[in-house]
């Protein structure tokens, strides 16, 4: 049953859908009509609603990129289609201790946090403290602010304070000057993931990485493209999301 406090996918088609977090009360407007949110309260997942002038929403239950997407912007966020890749990658798990360099705007955050869950921790570090303030928002409208410790810092400087860590993922401009914190901070044989958006930063980040003694050096990129299935015939999309970012994979070894 839907409350207050729950968030809904008021979903009409990929055109029109609204991610929205229940008021006790009040009204939402769209440009197919309003709708009065105490009309919501108390039906199931699942259930439609109409707008005052009829157009119909069905009140679907969010998925994590629905929620990721729609994150309250402040910087440029990851796409859901290359965090699954990124997921797979690296060892996150129930009861993982993760560390994230450039909290952003927290999509990333809550959907390390959703998969570390229940006993795990992300420590997520951020240089802007107006960044960390929007991803903490982001990640407490979810509910998944228990899981996460934020740090307005510069680890370059400053380091992590932590040890043992399980997975690290690097979202910043220079990301080889982390990689040595990183290494300190990695179990041997687990997994640092780094994003760059072009191919230039990559060359100087497989050096260092090669340098400081990481191993299993990878370079992906992810693209995405949807279909149309129409009585007259089946297609791919005339548009995809093609390149956002290239993803570099790599293990720490441990020095002889």
């Amino acid at each position: 049953m839907i409350q207050p406090g729950n968030v809904v996918l008021l979903y009409h088609s990929e055109r029109m859908k609204y991610l929205v977090q229940m008021p006790k009360m009040g009204r939402f407007s769209t440009h197919r009509g309003e709708i009065d949110f105490q009309n919501i309260i108390g039906k199931e997942y699942g259930d439609s609603i109409e707008t005052h002038l009829g157009c119909r929403f069905y009140l679907l239950k969010p998925t994590l990129a629905d929620m990721a997407i729609k994150v309250k912007r402040t910087t440029t966020i990851v796409y859901p289609k290359d965090a699954g890749m990124m997921l797979l990658q690296a060892a996150v798990f129930p009861g993982a201790r993760v560390i994230e360099v450039g909290s952003g705007s927290g999509a990333l955050t809550l959907i390390l946090a959703n998969f570390v869950r229940p006993s795990g921790k992300v420590y997520s570090y951020e240089r802007r403290s107006e960044f960390s303030v929007n991803a903490q928002a982001n990640v407490a409208r979810y509910g998944l602010e228990g899981f996460c410790e934020f740090f307005v810092c510069d680890p370059e400087k400053d380091g992590f304070g932590q040890a043992a860590i399980d997975a690290v993922f690097l979202d910043v401009p220079e990301p080889w000057v982390l990689v040595n914190p990183a290494h300190k901070a990695l179990k041997g044989g687990f997994s640092l993931v780094a994003i760059v958006p072009t191919a230039e930063q990559l060359r100087k980040l497989v050096s260092c990485l090669e340098l400081e003694g990481f191993s299993r050096i990878r370079i992906m990129e992810t693209l995405e493209r949807n279909m149309l299935v129409r009585p007259s015939g089946t297609r791919p999309a005339d548009r995809m999301v093609g390149h956002t970012i290239y993803m570099v994979f790599a293990h720490k070894v441990n020095r002889e």
